[in-house]
């Protein structure tokens, strides 16, 4: 299982250690990134053997440095104008008829 791609071999020797110190099993590929496009770095993908270690093998590599994905967040307010939009464009599209 993919759990992490990066252009820094260094810093993937550094996670693989670190996940066996804790036994889980992983290994290194290299590999295309899945941006490849924006990026022209070679890619060094780390993998883990069992999806059941997904849970510390992240908090693993964030402890070592990785970086973390936030979800995007939308604002309500963004929400409310979209809603509020909808809404009086409905209610113009009735009245037109």
């Amino acid at each position: 299982m993919l759990i992490y791609e990066t252009s820094d071999s260094g810093f993937a020797d550094s996670v693989i250690d670190a996940l066996r110190q804790a036994d889980i099993e992983c290994y290194r590929t290299g590999g295309a990134s899945l941006y490849a496009e924006m990026e022209s770095l070679p890619t060094v993908c780390i993998h883990i053997r069992d999806a059941g270690d997904f849970q510390r093998a992240n908090e693993i590599l964030v402890q070592q440095g990785g970086a973390v994905d936030r979800p995007v967040r939308i604002s309500p307010l963004v929400i409310m104008a979209v809603i509020v939009v909808a809404v009086l464009l409905a209610a113009w599209i009735v009245a037109a008829r």
